[in-house]
């Protein structure tokens, strides 16, 4: 394992993100995504994606925020940088490496999700609360 899931910084707000005691505030959609890139790197793929989600679970419902979770969205970006971890990075490549050739997943809104899922889909009740698949985009300007 890289040292970066072992700095006293990282290891903080692992222990804070675990504990449920991490101001939300904090939990950035960058900060979603390194915990997630922890949990791939110590479990692989895909128990490093069933223990994110059971951590996220638990963190959204101790802050109040249930209805904040989207079981598509926490899925489909841990299969994404699962994909990126699996066939581009060098082993042990710490997150900040990752994210820097990757700075699509930081974009929530037209980034990575966007090419792969339409708006209305992510949007849709059904998968907020089941994976679903992506749907085959129209071509823009259609």
């Amino acid at each position: 394992m890289s040292a970066e899931l072992h700095s006293p910084n990282a290891e903080a707000l692992w222990a804070q993100f675990e504990n449920c005691t991490l101001p939300p505030s904090q939990f950035s959609h960058r900060l979603h995504l390194q915990m997630g890139w922890r949990c791939l790197r110590q479990h692989g793929f895909p128990e490093g994606v069933i223990e994110f989600e059971k951590r996220l679970r638990a963190y959204v419902e101790s802050v109040g925020a249930s209805a904040k979770y989207h079981e598509t969205v926490t899925w489909a970006y841990m299969v994404l940088m699962n994909e990126e971890m699996t066939l581009r990075s060098a082993p042990d490549e710490p997150f900040d490496l990752m994210i820097e050739r990757r700075p699509d997943l930081l974009d929530h809104r037209s980034g990575a999700l966007a090419q792969c899922y339409p708006r209305e889909q992510l949007d849709d009740a059904a998968a907020r609360s089941v994976f679903v698949l992506p749907r085959q985009q129209q071509p823009r300007g259609s």
